[in-house]
């Protein structure tokens, strides 16, 4: 075999990206679950009420597109939110068949609470940085991520399910 087709090799102090961003993660992931240890479903209920909270109104379908889930694992979740008085689910006036989920007053104040307890877990992540390196990583993996420059709004504009909401928050301010 010749020189050139071999494969360089890694200096034994730098981690491939998969295997770092991996460690990251799911260290990540085991203080953040042990943050919303509270929370019914956790750090996937976490993600809903945040985008209920960001979005101003959602649809069942539009949150489960956005955040990936299965339609039967997000009721699921929302079962438990809205048993726990976290969450409403108001029928849509426009299609019955539709529902929007809002945070109640009691879920406004649980994710004011837990969003408090991940951004600790996020700082003890990052606390191995210095506070630019950590502004930096940010910066860096938002960028790496498509996500660099990329407000809740113009999210919401590139997804047709969010015409739903828009609809409803025009003719009803309770949705």
């Amino acid at each position: 075999m010749s020189n050139a087709a071999q494969t360089p090799v890694q200096s034994p102090s730098l981690a491939n990206l998969g295997w770092a961003l991996a460690t990251l993660l799911r260290e990540y992931q085991k203080q953040v679950e042990a943050a919303l240890a509270g929370l019914p479903g956790g750090g996937r209920a976490f993600l809903v009420m945040s985008l209920v909270q960001r979005e101003t109104c959602q649809s069942q379908i539009a949150i489960a597109e956005r955040i990936g889930l299965d339609k039967t694992t997000l009721t699921y979740l929302l079962d438990g939110l809205e048993k726990e008085d976290l969450i409403r689910r108001v029928t849509d006036p426009n299609d019955r068949r539709s529902r929007h989920i809002n945070l109640t007053p009691n879920g406004i104040t649980a994710l004011a609470g837990f969003s408090k307890a991940v951004e600790q877990v996020e700082h003890s992540i990052l606390a191995r940085l210095g506070e630019g390196e950590a502004a930096q990583f940010r910066a860096f993996l938002s960028k790496a991520a498509g996500l660099e420059g990329a407000s809740a709004e113009s999210i919401a504009d590139q997804d047709d399910s969010a015409h739903i909401c828009r609809t409803v928050i025009a003719t009803d301010e309770t949705c």
